[in-house]
């Protein structure tokens, strides 16, 4: 039996994709590379936007006519999108079953069950155990890594965020953090196995154990979320503009932690692994509102955490941040990067922003285009604002910003971005850099630096994997050019 997964989004869910080969691999599948191959075919679904999702079910219905040729052909989804797991045996009208091209919809979070929902599809099927505990906690299941040399690792999933332009916190759930001692063992087996860069993901991984009721087990009741973002907004509503309230909240809150930070507390742990060889600490994404100043000299402290911040900002205006709930001001942001730019001078900073959101005008756009252009960031990951059914601002606010006024400022701040890239890399040419090399074709091979920069370089080794001195030549718009020493 042979079997193909094709992923989508972030990098979350191709972590999530390492554990469901794993699963498939253990039940007697092995991996092929191409659809036209497999007898098994997993779709691991993104629905952060709209037009992700809408795709899906387009090749949905492409997968319908290919599967009149290939009636044995079976097709599962999970992901983003699932929100139940089933068999299209046992529910009818799942609006994902009911396409008719799909015979298995698995929860994530379900994944310990993916031999049963097999099995219910084909009874002739047996499938070996996944052992004690991978039913109430997928990330017990030890994933199989795409990488020897980098393991990306989550500590935890859903948010408590809601922002209102987010799909995250219905589809992922409310905000669980793992135990810090499993995240420990399977950083410490990563690094036995090869590692040298491990990066911590999650939504809001400077959060990491402090949400209330904090469980990696039980399910998620979408009606409990929703009462909770409708009176969040209501309090939002009647916070000043400049949103001291929240500052001042989040402020009094990091003041009353007497004790370390969890995160902080993880981050001093994992990196005790540089003497099992551990080269490289990374983590993304981080949220602003619990974003402090101990995290940022912790770069300076910990070996083996790397120079390079994300921190998205969103928006440049306070009111489009109060309408997004992103719960923090646009001088706090900028304080973030000074406080980072202080301890860290040659610290690589990148951040999203999201253009044309709902009642966006040109003084707020304004804004964001002067904050890049203040903060000259290494790297802004762009968006045009699309509404999202069954986020707060979808199903609430309207898309009144137009097309063509979208993609004229998401010009605007990429022809920015593309001077201030070019500027940061400029400073890197002549310099000798460590460079993890990632992917190699033919002599061409490529990688990442310590600043998170991407790197080519000609060499007849094979390197993938390895560690390299790379001297930097030139620099480019998005990524540099250098020689091996």
């Amino acid at each position: 039996m042979r079997y193909h997964v094709t992923t989508y989004g972030c990098q979350m869910n191709s972590s999530d994709t390492e554990r469901l080969n794993a699963v498939l691999e253990h039940l007697g599948y092995e991996p092929v590379a191409s659809q036209e191959e497999a007898d098994l075919l997993f779709f691991n679904t993104c629905s952060i936007r709209q037009k992700a999702e809408n795709k899906l079910y387009g090749l949905m219905r492409a997968l319908k006519r290919q599967r009149q040729e290939r009636p044995n052909l079976l097709v599962g989804i999970t992901g983003c999108m699932v929100r139940r797991s089933s068999t299209r045996q046992s529910v009818k009208k799942d609006k994902l079953l009911s396409q008719e091209a799909v015979d298995i919809a698995l929860r994530i979070e379900d994944l310990g069950q993916l031999g049963a929902l097999l099995q219910e599809v084909n009874p002739e099927l047996t499938f070996p155990s996944l052992g004690e505990g991978t039913l109430g906690n997928y990330f017990k299941i030890a994933p199989k890594r795409e990488s020897v040399a980098q393991a990306w690792i989550p500590i935890q999933t859903g948010c408590d965020k809601f922002c209102t332009f987010c799909i995250v916190p219905y589809s992922r759930g409310r905000e669980r953090s793992r135990p810090m001692e499993d995240i420990l063992a399977e950083c410490t087996q990563a690094v036995e196995n090869g590692a040298l860069e491990i990066t911590l993901i999650g939504q809001t991984v400077d959060s990491y154990g402090l949400s209330v009721g904090d469980k990696m087990t039980g399910g998620f009741d979408i009606k409990e979320a929703i009462p909770n973002v409708v009176f969040n907004a209501k309090i939002f509503e009647s916070e000043s503009s400049k949103g001291h309230n929240v500052m001042a909240f989040s402020a009094q809150r990091q003041e009353e932690e007497k004790a370390e930070r969890p995160f902080v507390t993880l981050l001093r742990e994992i990196d005790r692994l540089k003497a099992n060889g551990l080269k490289r600490l990374r983590f993304t994404s981080p949220h602003p509102q619990d974003f402090s100043e101990d995290l940022i000299v912790l770069h300076k402290e910990l070996e083996t955490l790397q120079p390079y911040i994300h921190l998205p900002v969103q928006s440049g205006s306070n009111r489009i941040l109060k309408a997004m709930r992103r719960t923090y001001t646009h001088e706090h942001y900028r304080e973030l990067i000074a406080l980072i730019r202080k301890h860290l001078p040659s610290c690589a900073i990148s951040t999203d922003v999201i253009v044309g959101f709902s009642g966006e005008n040109e003084d707020d756009f304004q804004d964001s285009y002067n904050l890049l252009k203040e903060l000259r960031f290494d790297m802004a990951f762009l968006a045009q604002y699309s509404p999202r059914r069954g986020t707060f601002a979808g199903n609430n606010m309207k898309d009144d910003v137009s097309v063509e006024d979208k993609a004229r400022r998401f010009h605007e701040l990429n022809r920015l971005l593309t001077e201030t890239s070019r500027e940061n890399h400029e400073r890197f040419v002549g310099q000798a850099v460590e460079v993890l090399v990632e992917k190699q074709e033919g002599n061409r091979c490529s990688g990442r630096t310590t600043h998170f920069k991407q790197v080519f370089f000609e060499s007849g080794r094979p390197l993938v994997g390895r560690l390299v001195e790379v001297k930097i030549n030139e620099a480019h718009n998005w990524f540099l050019e250098g020689e091996l020493v």
